[in-house]
């Protein structure tokens, strides 16, 4: 399912309409598309957040490593069943106060949460689960993060239709100036954005969408 939306920027470049000093030049129509694509997810992000401070940094590494090597034992002995454990390389947040973020990211399938009528109930209760997990731990939660699937594919669609998205505003342009679209001369990925809550959503389970945003320079006809 899909939700396109267009906006378009028009330039209209060199024409042969403001005299024969251009007269060489291409015309060129540039118009911005977008579109939206939602799609089911089909896994769930959950990262965990949390900060050391030692009496130097090595000690505070120290910490560090400790306490991630902890964390697949404790998600084990949590009764969680995640597809997979993401852990990430420490970050020195402040040198003057030796301190260290650990992070690590709890990923599960959506596949269960994926119907209606019980999906909504069991997300909210491994939410819950994580909120404990997270005390547990003396960690941050960031809010959830849905994926897709399958990335790639719904990006490659949501930049097809707003490639096509840009096309029918730039020929009504082309028309009014009594000229025609002659080909497409360049087409820019402006912006390919994941949005987690989408408006217009028309399912009883939760989707995502990606927006992308492109720019497209038609060349016209020669006058």
């Amino acid at each position: 399912m899909n939700r396109t939306v267009s906006y378009v920027v028009f330039t209209l470049a060199l024409l042969g309409l403001c005299g024969t000093a251009f007269a060489t030049d291409q015309p060129v129509i540039v118009n911005i598309g977008e579109a939206s694509v939602l799609t089911n997810p089909g896994s769930v992000e959950f990262k965990f957040i949390r900060h050391f401070i030692g009496e130097s940094l090595q000690n505070t590494m120290e910490q560090y490593s400790a306490f991630i090597k902890t964390v697949p034992e404790a998600i084990r002995s949590s009764d969680l069943q995640p597809m997979e454990i993401n852990t990430a390389p420490p970050i020195i947040t402040s040198l003057s106060e030796k301190q260290v973020q650990a992070s690590f990211t709890v990923i599960f399938s959506m596949a269960l949460f994926n119907t209606a009528k019980t999906g909504t109930v069991q997300f909210a209760a491994l939410c819950d689960k994580m909120i404990a997990f997270a005390e547990t731990m003396n960690s941050t939660l960031a809010f959830p993060e849905l994926v897709a699937n399958d990335p790639e594919s719904i990006m490659t669609e949501a930049v097809a239709h707003a490639t096509e998205n840009a096309y029918p505003p730039a020929e009504a342009v082309a028309m009014a100036v009594k000229t025609n679209i002659y080909a497409v001369d360049r087409v820019e990925v402006l912006s390919i954005e994941w949005v987690q809550r989408p408006e217009g959503q028309t399912t009883e389970v939760p989707q995502i969408a990606c927006l992308a945003k492109v720019q497209v320079t038609y060349a016209l006809s020669p006058q």
